[in-house]
């Protein structure tokens, strides 16, 4: 399932349908889990409203930790293929950190440019 996901095709970038945010919520529905952005309400249509969200909310980490927790996902500490992390990695937003696949020997996270293979230290890890 990860392969056919990480191969399927994606929309451009953009804040309403298609940022690192909503591409790893993606990938956990498809898993059959719950949206950790609906449990925790996280809405925005713009940039500027995901920067506000963020900031409100503490930042992405501590965002993705409460929506991961929300739906029933365990912290760990070595990843296993397909497990999702928030990695720290330069940004071009200047938050220097985005959400993450583990593809088994790589991460896998989504920027502006396209998916990015590689890139990136976890600072926190979930099972799936």
């Amino acid at each position: 399932m990860l392969g056919d996901f990480l191969r399927s095709a994606q929309p451009a970038w953009d804040y309403r349908q298609h940022d690192c945010s909503r591409w790893l919520d993606r990938y956990l529905c498809m898993l059959g889990y719950a949206s950790p952005m609906e449990a925790t309400g996280i809405q925005y249509d713009s940039e500027r409203e995901a920067k506000v969200v963020i900031g409100r909310g503490g930042g992405l980490l501590a965002l993705w930790t409460a929506g991961l927790e929300a739906i029933g996902l365990e912290e760990v500490e070595t990843p296993a293929l397909g497990d999702v992390a928030i990695l720290s990695v330069p940004t071009d937003d200047g938050e220097d950190q985005t959400c993450g696949i583990w593809t088994g020997k790589r991460w896998a996270s989504v920027h502006r440019t396209g998916t990015a293979f590689g890139i990136g230290d976890p600072l926190k890890v979930w099972r799936v």
